[in-house]
This record gives structure tokens, sequence and C-alpha cells, in this order.
């Protein structure tokens, strides 16, 4: 297994569900819906498509021409064959797919009640369940070791981390949430990773609100991290790269259906464009743009972009 870079993640599939039946009622003033037991209730529109942070992000390095594999677990069913099929359709390796049948393949149920809002049911069992000892491929080789995610278990990241130290292997992570690692682990992963990915509502939510963009940029900086992406998907964009902030706006001003493998796609984009060296004013165009494109529909996988012809983007800089 010779590959450019491997995402690791989740991979599973997004059911999008909506009908009149299915939204808040006006004439109350809480947000919510009722939904009765022993009742059926009737369904306009339903979008099924695959998904997870890693199947995402495998598709956006792939469709660059990347050589990628993705690594996730998911159950030995339907769905997982599924997956495998649309992965190989995508030119994406499938040798790092880890098939279990101890749990069924990874499910989410979008429940939308309104545009950009639903309520979510989550089937999370194969990917909480990867472990270290699933992903030890001897025969696997990188240039890039991405992170779409943080995985359940800190063991899996800590031995890629020691992977690519070994190997020489850039590692680069998106740090969408960091709700189940420990203030240590969290330090270790900021220490270890060479470009970090996070959006804004992430980084403000653990190191503090009152922090500036650039503030929570000096502050990830401190633990080691050469490059970091900072950004929100509807609004600016933040990157540091050799002692610079870079900023800029979205690609287009959006109205988003869902929201749904935004974030994904915008830090795979991102990190693509900086693997084939690309500058880094395009590299937020790649990822805004595909972004914004996403958030335009139901099931991420049809709204990435394939190595679009885009205008690049304005930006602004400051010395750090």
């Amino acid at each position: 297994m010779n590959l450019d870079v491997i995402c690791i993640g989740s991979a599973g599939f997004d059911i999008f569900i909506s009908g009149k039946q299915l939204k808040p009622s006006r004439l109350l003033a809480e947000d919510s819906i009722t939904l009765n037991n022993d009742s059926s209730y009737g369904i306009d529109h339903a979008v099924y498509e695959a998904g997870g942070s890693a199947l995402n992000s495998s598709i956006v390095f792939a469709r660059q021409g990347i050589n990628t594999g993705c690594m996730a677990r998911t159950g030995k069913d339907h769905l997982a064959n599924q997956i495998k099929i649309i992965a190989k359709h995508e030119g994406i390796g499938v040798d790092t797919l880890i098939s279990r049948p101890e749990h069924h393949t990874d499910m989410k149920i979008h429940i939308v009640t309104e545009r950009s809002h639903e309520i979510g049911l989550s089937y999370d069992n194969s990917s909480n369940s990867l472990r270290a000892k699933d992903t030890k491929f001897s025969k696997l080789k990188a240039k890039l070791v991405y992170f779409s995610e943080l995985p359940e278990d800190f063991k899996v990241y800590k031995y890629y981390a020691s992977w690519a130290k070994i190997n020489n292997v850039e590692l680069a992570v998106s740090l969408n949430s960091l709700n189940t690692y420990k203030k240590r682990q969290i330090s270790y992963v900021l220490s270890t990773a060479s470009r970090v990915l996070i959006p804004y509502g992430v980084a403000s939510g653990y190191f503090g609100k009152d922090e500036s963009q650039i503030d929570l940029i000096r502050l990830i900086n401190g633990f080691g991290a050469k490059s970091i992406l900072m950004y929100d998907v509807v609004d600016k964009a933040y990157a540091f790269e050799d002692n610079t902030i870079y900023i800029s706006n979205p690609y287009k001003k959006s109205n988003p259906l869902d929201m749904t493998g935004s974030e994904d796609v915008f830090s795979a984009a991102y990190m693509a464009a900086i693997f084939q060296n690309k500058s880094i004013p395009e590299a937020l165009t790649l990822a805004s743009a595909n972004a914004c494109s996403v958030m335009e529909i139901f099931g991420t996988r049809t709204g990435i972009l394939k190595k679009p012809a885009l205008r690049t983007m304005k930006v602004e800089t400051n010395i750090l």
C-alpha cells in the first residue's frame, strides 16, 4: 500500500428525511417536534448518501488527483459493501477499510426540521470501536497521515503520531471536536501534529471564548504546530504558515441548506491544496469553495468539487 495520503476517521451513511409533519409547530413557543409512540408520520423527501469524516476527506483528496487511502472501521454488512464500492469508484484505496461483524456500519439519521436545522440520531458504534491494533498495516507507506477527526481511542492517534515520526511522514489533524480527550491528550496532539486544522467554535470553546482568532492561533502555535488553519465555514478563515497569518472571507455568500460534512471538506480541501504545493490563497479558495458547494445540498459526496477552475480569493496578511 504505497499511498500519498491516508485518511483516518469514520465512514458510514447519512440519511436525510423531511416532511410537513416533521416541522416544529409555529403555534408553540418551544422549538421542538413531538413524535408519539405507536404513530406513523409521513415523509415528503428522503436522501441517503455515504459519508463520515474519513470517507468525505478521502473523496476530497482523490478528486484532486491524489493517491488516497481511507482507514475506517465499518460493520460487515450491506452498507459496508456499498462504502467499498463507492470508494473504489472514487479511486480511493480500500485495503485499509476495516470490516468487523461486531457492530453494524455507522449511520446518522437527520430529521430536517428547517433549512440548516435538524434533529440528529447517530449510531457510531463501529467508528467508536476502532482500536490501535486494527490500524497496524505492516506494508503501509504514505507521505501524509491525515486524521479527519480524533479517534475515540487515543492509542490510535498515539500509534500514528509515532509512526509518522519514525517514517518521516507529515502528520495533520482536523480537530472538529475535543470532547472525548483529556487535557494532557489534547496537549500531546497539538505538540505532535505538524498541521492543525480546527473550527473557530471548537477552538474558542476549549481555550476561551474571549480569545480572538489570532490569539488562539498563538496559543496553538505555542504547543508546536507549524501550520494552523482556523475557520468558520460561513465566515472568515485564518491560515498560519511561515509566521504569517492569511485571512480570507468565504468564497461566496451562502444560505446553507445543510451543514453536514462542510467542516470535513473545508479542512481536507485546504490540506489537499497544501499537499500539492498550492499557495495559501489557492488553498483557502479550494477549501471555502468546497464547503459552499457541500452546504447547498443534502449528502456531502455530491457537492465535493473535482479539480475546479476557481477564482483565487483575495486575502489579508499579518505577521504573527
